[in-house]
């Protein structure tokens, strides 16, 4: 009795305050008089369930042909798992604060009334924090393939340690100095600490920037993304920032991937000359050593590539990215201006790309034996080991500067309702792969220790098309809009793109993606003690077209959508979907259909062929 009575006065006396407070003259200042700030969020959470078993096969080719033709494909997807079987558990927050500080300024409230007494007038000067965190509860109570390490211990015990000699089953004698003895274990316990620490959770101040314009010039600086270009679902102007797939996996939104960098960004309107209007000047800066490809998809992600997702004991991977100093900057402009009824834009920046530029390098002739030749990791006699002992070949990847230059252009046709879209772009120095320079059993086997690093040049263009088009027989109160994209690759000087060469082992200038089908092959050449490995060929000319349809019932409450991705060289994505929508709730249901007849690069959509699945999602947004 006595504490309920408390609570009550408790409530009162609390409520009394908050009206004194109110309606006291006191000297607080108030924020968001003329709603200033806003604060916006967005959460969902999804379950992603397998419709087809992963692939656990092998390559299969006619040993009667000379050289053998490959004539289907299953590279071994790590961990295996059935159909029916959880795949993503993913739960997402991000909380996004703007603050517009003009009435602060100029009601000189503290330290603001210093930029009142600056020679120039600064406008629209405002901050914003934005915080996301994300999660994976897959692998707490998914399948077991993901929630626990069977699947690492059966690698473990398939792929066991080559030891030298009996000597080194012996136990270190106390004082003695580290051995490697051979080939080094699967690490189990690592594996599985990575794939936890990587794969589990992530909470990150996402973005953090101030901005402001002062006359015809607009700044922004701090924590950002910048997208330039015209493209949806892909890329091709829009490499400034690093694109991730590694939390999220592949089918996760490409404005959710793209990862923010800090850098300073300029833009200076130009104004109108003639027949040219609205031009201006954008340019930014960026001293940040974020690269797409650190710290990487670990091992034991779903979303791993074929061949790349289970540990290795056979390859060490060192992942190096740029420094953090003037000399390794992003940067570059853009001039944007209207004309002829359209918008045009040239750009010129250098950046990096998400995939890396790969050294594979051994520790000498004893790979043609099959392992390491014992020596100690760190030995001084030895400087070539470093600490890289216990594996056949060592993985280099590092990040070259890549440049950009290209032009965009969009203009609307508004007696079909309809918008073009265009891009046109050179990548110079871009990584690039063959199979010799990865594959330690050709150029380890002329007496090189290191395969060496490629880079390449390409020519990309897409054209888009967006029209609002009636199609009352299906929705007699609202319009379909239909998207297509069609993206063009070519790379210049392309190497050779035949699978075998006459002596029917790997072409060693096969142009090729760093996916290696690591798998045995029947009808497969050998030599000694080599084996030779195959990787997934990429063509010189890529062809990808995109597609998108989706309408609306009910006032917007119910949207059905169809997305296509189809790579010319032969992989299909299908995805319907719907979304029912009841402020502040949304719930949406996708289908994804990854189809492709052999693993391919180009758009790389046929190297997750065997991931097919079904979303359901419940998302909040206020």
């Amino acid at each position: 009795m006595v504490r309920s009575r408390l609570r009550a006065w408790g409530r009162v006396g609390f409520v009394v305050l908050l009206l004194h407070l109110w309606c006291s003259d006191s000297r607080g200042i108030s924020l968001d008089t003329d709603g200033d700030i806003k604060l916006g969020a967005r959460t969902y959470v999804n379950a992603r369930v397998g419709t087809e078993d992963t692939h656990n096969g092998v390559i299969k080719t006619s040993p009667k042909n000379d050289p053998p033709v490959v004539t289907s494909s299953d590279s071994a997807t790590f961990p295996y798992s059935s159909a029916g079987h959880l795949r993503q558990n993913r739960e997402f927050i991000e909380v996004e604060l703007n603050h517009n500080l003009d009435r602060l300024v100029r009601q000189g409230v503290g330290p603001l009334s210093l930029l009142n007494d600056l020679p120039f007038k600064i406008k629209g000067l405002a901050y914003n924090f934005t915080f996301r965190g994300e999660s994976e509860m897959l692998y707490d109570w998914g399948p077991t393939e993901y929630s626990t390490a069977q699947q690492f211990y059966n690698l473990q015990k398939a792929n066991p340690p080559i030891i030298k000699s009996t000597a080194c089953l012996l136990p270190a004698q106390p004082g003695e100095p580290p051995r490697t003895c051979g080939q080094a274990p699967i690490n189990v316990a690592q594996a599985r600490e990575r794939l936890r620490h990587l794969g589990t959770d992530r909470e990150r101040l996402f973005q953090a920037f101030v901005e402001g314009n002062v006359g015809n010039l607009f700044v922004r600086v701090g924590r950002q993304n910048l997208s330039w270009g015209e493209t949806d679902a892909f890329q091709l102007l829009d490499h400034i920032n690093p694109i991730d797939s590694s939390f999220g996996g592949f089918l996760i939104s490409l404005d959710e991937r793209r990862v923010p960098i800090d850098m300073a960004v300029a833009n200076y309107y130009l104004g109108d000359y003639g027949p040219i209007t609205e031009s201006h000047l954008e340019g930014f800066a960026s001293v940040d050593n974020t690269v797409g490809y650190y710290p990487g998809t670990p091992a034991g992600s779903p979303w791993a590539p074929p061949s790349l997702g289970a540990p290795s004991n056979i390859t060490k991977t060192m992942l190096n990215r740029p420094a953090s100093n003037i000399g390794s900057a992003r940067g570059g402009g853009q001039l944007k201006f209207n004309a002829l009824d359209a918008t045009f834009g040239l750009a010129y920046y250098v950046t990096y790309f998400d995939l890396p530029g790969v050294q594979v390098s051994t520790n000498g002739p004893s790979i043609a034996n099959g392992y390491n030749d014992g020596i100690a990791c760190n030995d001084p006699a030895h400087p070539e080991k470093g600490n890289n002992c216990g594996y056949l070949a060592h993985l280099s990847a590092t990040a070259p500067k890549v440049q950009v230059l290209g032009g965009s252009t969009t203009f609307a046709l508004p007696s079909i309702y309809s918008v073009v879209r265009g891009e046109t772009a050179y990548f110079k120095g871009a990584p690039a792969y063959t199979q010799g320079q990865l594959d330690p059993f050709i150029f380890n086997a002329n007496g090189q220790s290191t395969g060496g690093r490629r880079l390449r040049d390409s020519w990309n263009a897409v054209l888009g098309f967006d029209t609002n088009q009636w199609v009352r027989l299906l929705n007699a109160n609202q319009t379909f809009f239909i998207s297509t994209q069609f993206f063009y690759s070519h790379i210049v000087n392309a190497a050779g793109t035949k699978l075998y060469d006459a002596n029917g082992f790997p072409n060693p200038d096969r142009e090729v993606e760093p996916v290696e089908l690591n798998v045995l092959k029947f009808g497969v050449r050998t030599l000694g003690q080599r084996l030779e490995p195959l990787f997934i060929s990429q063509p010189a000319d890529t062809y990808l077209q995109t597609l998108f349809v989706g309408t609306s019932y009910h006032s917007g409450e119910i949207n059905p959508g169809f997305t296509v991705f189809y790579d010319w060289g032969g992989a299909f994505l299908y995805q319907p979907s719907i979304t029912f929508s009841r402020d502040p709730f949304r719930f949406a249901i996708d289908y994804s259909i990854i189809d492709a007849h052999m693993y391919k690069g180009g758009s790389n959509v046929s190297l997750l062929k065997d991931r097919d699945n079904v979303q359901f999602r419940i998302e909040y947004v206020i």
